[in-house]
């Protein structure tokens, strides 16, 4: 990858994050727009000014000595128009950045690591890509009041021990991951799967469900509903899903998660 690819993919991760939190921001300061919307008549070379409301063809004159309502509503008109038009940008880049992968990448993935780390490679290495990938902005699940407090090495809360142990291994050995990043499925609806995984094999995206309550039959069977969902969204068990499970007398430790990620994401 050449330094002006990067900087091009770092830009769009950076036009993204400012995307999102003008549209954050926007949204919040809606919340406390007057009502209604501003109609705007150009009168020769001067403008009037209305405040119509849903269904009105005209509206209320607002006199121009009512500065503050006027520029309210044009503020709330302009926010409106940006926010439509951000989300469709934050779209357009998530989705290039999610599906970039140059071809040359299906040229070396015959070799093994212990060769193509010593050898010429014109494409984006795997930690190059990570990064980029890793710098998508998303909107994690919310995580309630009440759930223990557990933090990651990497700053970011999640919902158990377990979980923290499997975002820490995953960090250390160098392999990039999004915690409840949300997925769309084949119905429309949003899931967060416990961790999304860049997979450092291949460069393909799989998905990560921790089970740690699996000796309670009602969590095992929600569950269960969830992954017959995934599956009917072209997830797969197996494949593109992976699955970890405990129970409070068997509960998972470092040596299990080690296993476990050296046969789906060590180097071959």
């Amino acid at each position: 990858m050449t330094v002006s690819d990067y900087t091009f993919l770092k830009r769009l991760a950076k036009r993204q994050e400012t995307l999102t939190k003008e549209i954050a921001k926007r949204e919040k300061r809606l919340k406390k727009a007057p009502d209604g919307n501003l109609k705007i008549i150009k009168n020769r070379e001067n403008y009037q000014y209305y405040q119509r409301q849903k269904g009105e063809p005209m509206g209320k004159y607002i006199k121009k000595e009512n500065e503050k309502l006027i520029t309210a509503l044009a503020q709330k008109r302009y926010d409106e128009k940006y926010i439509a038009v951000a989300k469709e940008e934050v779209k357009n880049i998530k989705a290039f950045l999610d599906k970039y992968q140059k071809k040359t990448s299906l040229i070396s993935a015959e070799f093994p690591w212990e060769i193509k780390n010593k050898i010429d490679i014109a494409e984006m290495t795997y930690d190059e890509y990570a990064l980029c990938w890793q710098n998508i902005v998303y909107q994690p699940k919310k995580i309630d009041d009440g759930v223990p407090f557990h933090v990651t090495k990497r700053g970011e809360r999640v919902r158990s021990k377990s979980e923290e142990l499997i975002a820490n291994l995953l960090y250390s050995n160098g392999i990039a991951y999004r915690y409840e990043c949300p997925v769309r499925i084949f119905n429309g609806e949003v899931r967060y799967p416990d961790f999304t995984i860049l997979n450092p094999r291949n460069g393909k995206v799989v998905f990560w469900e921790h089970l740690g309550m699996v000796d309670n039959t009602e969590y095992v069977e929600n569950n269960l509903k969830k992954f017959r969902d995934y599956e009917k969204t072209g997830i797969f068990l197996g494949e593109e899903l992976l699955v970890t499970v405990e129970t409070q007398q068997m509960p998972l430790n470092s040596k299990g998660i080690e296993a476990f990620i050296s046969k789906h994401f060590g180097k071959d």
